[in-house]
């Protein structure tokens, strides 16, 4: 079993965890692995719907008004998410992967096999 996996046995229930990168194509590979072995009848992604809109649509940076944040005092997290996704896109471009795509491998694969997500 991967060092990234994690199995809890809660309320006769098993969990299995596995810890993922975002800017990694073997955790993609490791999502997408996994799935296939255990076989779940649901999964459970950190992500929300608009971050998973996002990533499978593209940032329609239009919609957002940026005198709002601003006046919601949320610049810097506004600035702050900025240069993470900026960072996280520069390294997906050197690994061949896109940030997220574990994510979104995880969600694709359970929707293919009919499953909760």
């Amino acid at each position: 079993m991967s060092e990234t996996i994690t199995k809890i046995m809660a309320g006769g229930k098993e969990i299995v965890l596995l810890g993922t990168a975002h800017v990694s194509r073997e955790s993609v590979n490791e999502v997408a692995a996994v799935m296939a072995a255990e076989s779940p009848d649901r999964i459970c992604v950190e992500i929300d719907e608009a971050r998973y809109r996002s990533m499978s649509e593209g940032q329609d940076w239009s919609k957002l008004n940026i005198f709002q944040v601003l006046k919601e005092g949320k610049g810097f997290l506004l600035l702050a998410n900025l240069a993470l996704s900026s960072f996280q896109r520069r390294l997906g471009v050197d690994l061949g992967v896109n940030p997220g795509e574990e994510m979104l491998e995880a969600v694709n694969r359970a929707r293919e096999a009919g499953i909760p997500y």
